[in-house]
């Protein structure tokens, strides 16, 4: 019977310091990955600005074969978007809302389930000269709202999906690359 007792006590102990700690735990998240580009800035805005480009190098069209994906009305720019069905990646649906050639575009992703609560992903593109080369740092931001046990998973985020960032920028790079073979002699021209 003590030992019931005593269980059940630890139990009651480690339920409260899990709340409680769950309690301070933030609710916001950001994780950022960067690579170097041997390619003009041009060349690389032209494979982030334009939504089915994206496709060819985004880490999550890996997981799923089956992965179904409608564009919008417009493909490049803002207001471009898409949305997608996968029963390994979940749904959701993405939006171009800021695009600054060649420096820098932002995205809205919607996922199912969390809609009240928007991610933010944001490539920023910085080359010295037109020629390249262009450092490329990808970003995700965002707050889990409201759900008190969602901040396990703000606070494990950058664990979760960072190696997809790190994994997406590495095909961004290799794309990038192989494009600036094949360009004419003016290599600011994408």
């Amino acid at each position: 019977m003590k030992f019931v007792k005593w269980l059940l006590i630890s139990i009651g102990v480690l339920l409260g310091l899990f709340i409680v700690v769950t309690f301070f735990l933030p609710k916001d998240y950001h994780i950022e990955r960067s690579v170097v580009i041997a390619a003009p800035a041009l060349v690389v805005y032209s494979q982030v600005v334009d939504l089915q480009a994206c496709q060819n190098w985004d880490p999550w069209n890996e997981l799923d074969s089956d992965m179904q994906v409608a564009y919008g009305e417009k493909t490049v720019g803002v207001g471009a978007s898409y949305s997608w069905t996968s029963e390994v990646a979940g749904n959701g649906s993405m939006e171009i809302i800021e695009a600054t050639a060649p420096r820098s575009v932002r995205y809205k992703l919607l996922f199912e389930g969390y809609e009240e609560s928007p991610g933010y992903s944001s490539v920023l593109l910085n080359a010295e000269s037109p020629v390249g080369p262009t450092t490329v740092t990808w970003t995700f931001d965002g707050d889990v709202g409201d759900k008190f046990f969602a901040r396990w998973f703000a606070v494990t985020m950058d664990a979760f999906v960072g190696p997809s960032y790190e994994k997406g920028l590495g095909m961004l790079k290799e794309l990038c690359e192989e494009m600036v073979d094949t360009l004419p002699d003016d290599p600011r021209l994408p």
